[in-house]
């Protein structure tokens, strides 16, 4: 066929657009009967000279190709009336229609001649005329079968149209023939010459040639393109017009023929093309803004090129498409080739085909975003940050981007500028964003930017919302890649814009590409300007108590910024840290940050809620801790809740597979468990429902297993309140085995652990070494290298917490310590004291966070008279610290009473083990039972400094009374000074840790713990006598001056004390008889203070020296008790008898009483030996006889 080389219409002659008509002043007919024949809408543009060029025309066939729209089916209707004649009533030699020659008498082609003859005479209405419509007459169907049958149609249709003709010159095959093809009962070979046929008899009936003219060829061709028949329909098309040709080449049966193609496929599979060609949209973006693009367009050499797959693989055919609908033109001069590629400047043909485009162009964009698919991967790269949805999504798209080629091999760039192109026309189908690209762009640069700014910042200039920054990078490892574009304009300068000092959050994103593998990484950056929220004036007096990090948070409530400790934990990745820290230091709430920062959310509400908690937070300040926001699966198991009355082993297993099968309930809700193997399901559910037959010790193992699959990443495992798992009641071996176990397989050994966290407050069962847990860093307050401040409040959190609750640090009078501190000074006294070790020095003036809450929440609106309560020891019961005191008589340790005193006192420890697994069997070592305390809360830890520190400003009362050395309660004051010195002096050369109570919260509840371990004592039986009655009676005779009453009480009581008590318990050298001096003055005073003797005073100047004990007597207001002990060689009677005699000329002699004449008149003066479990009182009343007292019952016998 030949291409007609006529000029393609403009846009002023348009004449089947659907536009309105121009405004222009054109030359039109507006007779209403032309328009409705010749098929117009609303006006007929005189294109008649048409004819004359098709009839001059030296081609016998003429195809024209022009878009829809273009006049094609009105040039052709124009035809058909001109050169179609009347088959009615033929005079012989007259065929002219004279019915449509009317129409062309006011046309240009009428004043046209041809050898003297006006091309109406010699042509209209002249011939036969065969008009074949395929767009509208014919229609493809589902099947081959359905559409052959349709074509059968078409055909008889077709003869139908010519029932009045006379058949006559016809032979009676031919005229059987034709009635079949009327009736349509054709089989297929005969409708490949059905048409032939027609032409054939139709030139045998007039003896006329014929005019063949074909409107849109292509449509049934291109309509099939996409389907399953196509090769079969277009074998049986072509052949149908083979036929027309072949035949005519023997019979010359045709005059001319007219074809016209436009290329218009389905509208339904155009749309389903552009579905998946998102891609375009970008170009399109590009086209209608700019005007133009340049692009590199295929030539169109067969049908074969029309189908989806190959537009798929081959997406530049599109703009092939588009040039060769029309919507598009170039400058056929400026074209350079490429291969079989055009490399041409695009431009929109007219005003109405862009408007057109704008309009399907919006259509398609809004197709696209309600394909799932797409939309879930907009709201990745815009809100959610899901960098799985995103790899998975590009991953797919390289494979078909790269289908294709250009003719040459690719390069690094043009890699780039594919992918590229991929994700602008991802972002550009979504109507929310505005997408920037760098004017000054570099094509050689291996860097492409985008900048996806929200409209609703344009229209309110309001710059509170993300602002998403896409930085494209193409490396040979894509992980580095990624690296390499999110650490690329670290300063975020965007065409010499600074989008720091701009928006207040920018999400960038760092994708690489290595041909068909990608990766993706994100972090968030934060403007100069950005503040966070700002907490709403009535939340401001709420501090956070509770265990729920997001609740604080969306809750405005105050709450102290531990992130560092996230920081921390990216930095030591791939590690497993089991922390120790006593009750309610922030271990829960501390846990749950961790969870909220690195799990990642499953849909769009739950990012919604999590994504702004962390904003503005210390781990928000540097960008790299955020590319691990929202990440991970994070598996979180809670112990806390473990609190089984019973006493077998099989509650504790049942209780860990309960809190085990929740945790695989919650993730079942979090991933596509129907993805998972059959194999996995099945243990799954047999995990979940408890099943017997689980193997415990691997499930939590099994469960990282899976959520790999799903997440792509290893998991975060954290477990608070581990040490509850280890109970007293835990007897089992067995038992004790599989726990151990279950912990030793979680964190060892497991390839799909990114990091794990254990916390508790003891150290404890997870000591051994063929545990298999032994893989811990531990962190605890003895030493803690990475998280020594992460729990508890320092001294500047506290500040900021007094600073925001407008608490002041007034000077104001405390009632009960009759002092003048400040409430700074009062909180210090009362909740500091606590310290924690690491690698970079020991962090000091840790304050007990529950305490400090506490007084917030009860003085928060007072401006004086604070009230400091011993909040943090009530919130537990004192039944185990009681326990473990008593049952092993802790409480007359001299080390235990030393710290009871003020001092710090010095233990072998070894600062790496922790509490044996023997003290669950109540089997308790000497160093357990410190470490207990310690772990507990109820000791802390100071350094070298702070104990020399202690001795040095330590009373020399309080030194002596402290001291197991005999000869330092012999000391005077300069030998004490200088016996300080020494111990300052000396450098210990074993492990040795420096205890201390630390605060007046954890030193009253030893005290009053204390007085009631001691009432126990007193109060509880032995053999036939009560204790409580025998020091009554011992108390009672003090007072009363009753020797036997006070020698009795005194030596049954002292009959009653084991080897672990005081008297015994001191570490005398083999050559001293008996413990010293001071050592029964401690005891003497601890009785006296459970007995509540009121007055009571030790080591107290008068005179020339220093009384032991001194009193007032409660039943004789009148009188003073003096005690002076001393301690005899021997246990005989005379020997204690001459001890007691010393001890009262001693208070004579040294005129011990002489600071109490004044204010009493009587001083009663007690001389008391002792040697060990023996003792002797003698008394003297003033100036009076010595009383003595003889043992007639011997009750003194050993």
């Amino acid at each position: 066929m030949a291409e007609n080389k006529l000029k393609r219409l403009t846009e002023d002659e348009n004449q089947d657009s659907t536009a309105e008509p121009p405004n222009k002043k054109i030359k039109s007919i507006n007779d209403d009967i032309i328009i409705e024949n010749f098929l117009c809408k609303y006006f007929f543009i005189d294109k008649s000279l048409l004819i004359k060029e098709f009839l001059q025309d030296g081609s016998k066939i003429v195809c024209i190709t022009r878009p829809s729209g273009y006049g094609k089916t009105t040039n052709l209707t124009m035809l058909r009336y001109f050169f179609e004649m009347n088959y009615e009533n033929i005079k012989e030699n007259e065929f002219q229609n004279l019915q449509n020659k009317k129409y062309f008498e006011n046309l240009l082609i009428s004043k046209e001649k041809e050898d003297d003859q006006t091309y109406l005479d010699k042509y209209q209405g002249k011939y036969p005329v065969i008009y074949l419509d395929f767009s509208s007459d014919f229609k493809i169907g589902k099947t081959f079968e359905a559409t052959i049958k349709n074509f059968k149609n078409f055909i008889k249709k077709l003869f139908r149209s010519y029932k009045n003709i006379n058949l006559n010159n016809l032979d009676n095959y031919d005229k059987e023939q034709w009635e079949i093809f009327q009736n349509g009962n054709v089989s297929i070979d005969e409708l490949n010459e059905s048409i032939s046929f027609l032409c054939l008899n139709l030139n045998k009936t007039f003896n006329k040639k014929i005019i063949l003219l074909i409107d849109n060829y292509e449509s049934p061709i291109l309509n099939t393109v996409n389907t399953s028949f196509f090769n079969e329909f277009y074998e049986f098309y072509e052949e149908v017009f083979l036929e027309i040709f072949k035949q005519d080449k023997r019979h010359h049966y045709l005059f001319k023929t007219f074809i016209t193609r436009n290329l218009k496929v389905n509208e339904d599979s155009f749309k389903e093309i552009n579905l998946t060609n998102y891609s375009i949209t970008s170009n399109i973006n590009l086209l209608l803004q700019n005007g133009y693009i340049e692009k590199a367009i295929p030539e169109l050499i067969n049908y074969e090129m029309l189908k989806k797959d190959y537009i798929e693989k081959h997406r530049e055919i599109f703009w092939t498409l588009l040039v060769e609908y029309g919507y598009l033109i170039y400058d056929y001069r400026t074209v350079t080739t490429i291969s079989d590629f055009k490399v041409v400047k695009l431009k929109v043909s007219t005003n109405d085909v862009r408007e057109f485009i704008k309009k399907k162009f919006f259509e398609w964009k809004k197709n696209l975003f309600n394909v799932e698919k797409i939309q879930n991967t907009i709201d990745s790269l815009t809100s959610n940050y899901d960098e799985e949805r995103i790899i998975e999504f590009l991953k797919d798209k390289i494979k078909s981007n790269l289908g294709y080629s250009t003719g040459y091999d690719y390069y690094k760039n043009e890699f780039i500028d594919k992918y590229y192109s991929i994700i602008y026309s991802l972002l550009s189908i979504s109507d929310k964003y505005k997408i920037d690209t760098e004017i000054k762009f570099k094509e050689n640069d291996n860097i492409r930017e985008l900048l996806i700014i929200p409209k609703k910042n344009l229209k309110s200039n309001n710059n509170k919302n993300d602002i998403i920054y896409i930085i494209i990078n193409y490396n040979d490892i894509v992980e580095k890649g990624c690296i390499e574009a999110l650490d690329y304009n670290e300063n975020l300068v965007f065409d010499n814009i600074e989008l720091k000092n701009k928006y207040d959050k920018i999400i960038k994103f760092g994708i690489a590409f290595n041909e068909k593998i990608c990766d993706v990484i994100y972090e968030i950056n934060y403007g100069n300007l950005f503040k966070k929220k700002e907490m709403q004036k009535e939340m401001q007096k709420n501090l956070y108590k509770g265990e729920k990090y997001r609740d604080a948070i969306n809750d405005n409530r105050y709450l102290i910024d531990k992130t560092k400790m996230i920081s921390e934990l990216i930095q030591q990745k791939y590690d497993v840290f089991l922390i120790t820290r006593p009750r309610r230091f922030g271990k829960s709430l501390n846990l749950s940050m961790i969870k909220e920062f690195f799990e990642k959310p499953i849909n769009e509400k739950e990012n919604e809620d999590k994504k702004f908690v962390f904003d503005g937070l210390e781990v928000s300040k540097d960008r790299k801790n955020m590319r691990h926001f929202h990440k991970y699966p994070v598996i979180y198991l809670n112990f806390k809740s473990n609190n089984n009355k019973e006493d077998d082993n099989s509650s504790i297993i049942n209780f860990l597979k309960k809190e085990i099968s929740s945790v695989f309930n919650y993730y079942k809700k979090r991933i596509d468990f129907n993805k998972l193997s059959r194999d996995q399901q099945e243990e799954w559910n047999k995990i979940e429902q408890k099943s017997d037959g689980v193997i415990l010790q691997s499930t939590i193992k099994f469960l990282c297993t899976c959520l790999k699959e799903f997440y792509k990443r290893r998991c975060i495992i954290l477990i608070d309140e581990y040490d509850k798992i280890f109970s007293e009641k835990l007897k089992s071996e067995s038992t004790f085995g599989t726990i151990k176990t279950f912990f030793s397989d979680t964190f060892k050994g497991n390839d799909y652990l990114h990091f794990g966290i254990v916390t508790g407050c003891l150290d404890i069962g997870l000591n051994e070494l063929n545990s298999g847990a032994n893989n811990f860093t531990k962190c605890s307050l003895l030493k803690d290298d990475y998280f020594s401040d992460c729990y508890g409040f320092t001294e500047d959190e506290l500040n900021k917490i007094l600073s925001n609750f407008n608490i002041s640090d007034n000077k104001e009078k405390s009632d009960k310590d009759k002092t003048k501190d400040g409430i700074k000074e009062r909180l210090k006294k009362k909740y500091d004291g606590y310290s924690c070790f690491s690698d970079k020095g020991i962090i000091k003036n840790i304050y007990n966070p529950f305490s400090v809450i506490k007084f917030i929440e009860t003085n928060k609106d007072k401006k004086e008279n604070y009230e400091l309560s011993n909040y943090w020891v009530n919130t537990g019961s004192n039944d185990k610290l009681k326990n473990l005191i008593r049952e092993n008589d802790f409480n007359f340790e001299i080390e235990f009473l030393s710290l009871l005193c003020g001092r710090i006192i010095k233990i072998s420890y070894d600062k790496d083990s922790g509490i044996d697994d023997n003290f669950l069997r109540k089997d308790y070592s000497y160093r357990d039972i410190w470490k207990v305390l310690f772990f507990s809360g109820y000791l802390a830890v100071a350094d070298e400094e702070e104990y020399n520190e202690n001795i040095k400003n330590m009373n020399n009362l309080k030194m002596k009374f402290t001291s197991n050395d005999l000869k330092v309660f012999n000391m005077n004051e300069k030998e004490i000074e200088s016996y300080k010195n020494k111990l300052i002096e000396t450098k210990d050369l074993e492990d040795i840790l420096y205890f201390k109570i630390p605060n007046q919260e954890v030193l009253d509840n030893f005290n009053e713990l204390m007085e009631e371990l001691n009432k126990e004592k007193i109060t509880s039986d032995y053999g036939d006598f009560k204790i409580s009655e025998v020091l009554e009676n011992f108390i009672n005779g003090i007072y009363n001056k009753d020797l036997e009453m006070i020698n009795k009480g005194l030596s049954k009581y002292l009959r009653q004390f084991s080897s672990r008590h005081l008297p015994i318990s001191y570490k005398r050298k083999s050559t001293e008889s008996s413990p010293p001096e001071h050592v029964y003055q401690l005891f003497l005073m601890q009785l006296f203070f459970n007995l509540n003797v009121k007055g009571l005073v030790a080591e107290q100047e008068s005179g020339y020296g220093i009384i032991d004990i001194g009193f007032p007597n409660e039943k004789e207001n009148e009188e003073y008790i003096i005690i002076e002990i001393k301690v005899s060689d021997k246990d005989d009677q005379n020997s204690l008898s001459k001890a007691c005699k010393e001890a009262i000329n001693q208070i004579d002699n040294q005129k011990y009483d002489e600071k109490f004449k004044n204010s009493f008149n009587k001083i009663i003066k007690y001389g008391m030996a002792f040697n060990r479990r023996k003792c002797l009182i003698e008394m003297k009343e003033n100036n009076g006889d010595i009383k003595e007292y003889e043992d007639n019952e011997d009750d003194n016998k050993t």
